[in-house]
């Protein structure tokens, strides 16, 4: 199994080596700017340098003798898939429904969706959860970064 995992890192680190070396050079080619004026280089070049250097730290690492620590399956339970799908389609729910009922009770729903099936808690904890969760969603992104975003029909 060691090697396997080991086999699969240093493939993984040689890809994303590539893709960070890429976006590095395509970075290059545009004007990349400086740290208080950045250009549309910017973003491009150090986000590969960056993919570029975690890569070359997972290539060096696959090389120890260390055994790897295995991963869990992404699906435990047979039925995960579903919990995926849920969560898919709560967020589609999410993206038609934001301008209707409104950003703030749209985030309490969603969340709430999600704690109570997807991550099964409490009706407490979930409720709690999800009125935190929307209450300051509302004030980062509506009172402190003044964003536009849409009230619905109730006004909040």
């Amino acid at each position: 199994m060691e090697k396997k995992l080991n086999h699969y890192n240093r493939i993984s680190a040689l890809f994303f080596l590539g893709v960070g070396i890429f976006f590095s050079f395509y970075g290059r080619t545009v004007e990349i700017g400086d740290w208080s004026e950045p250009g549309p280089g910017f973003m491009p070049f150090w986000s590969g340098i960056v993919l570029a250097v975690m890569a070359v730290f997972l290539l060096l690492g696959s090389f120890k003798r260390r055994e790897w620590q295995a991963m869990p399956p992404f699906f435990p339970l047979a039925d995960s898939w579903k919990r995926v799908v849920m969560a898919f389609l709560a967020m589609v729910a999410y993206l038609l429904l934001f301008k209707i009922i409104g950003f703030t009770l749209m985030t309490f729903v969603f969340i709430a969706f999600l704690l109570k099936t997807i991550f099964p808690q409490n009706w407490k904890r979930t409720l709690i959860t999800a009125c935190a969760t929307a209450i300051l969603a509302r004030l980062l992104f509506i009172n402190f970064l003044e964003t536009q975003l849409p009230l619905g029909f109730f006004g909040f």
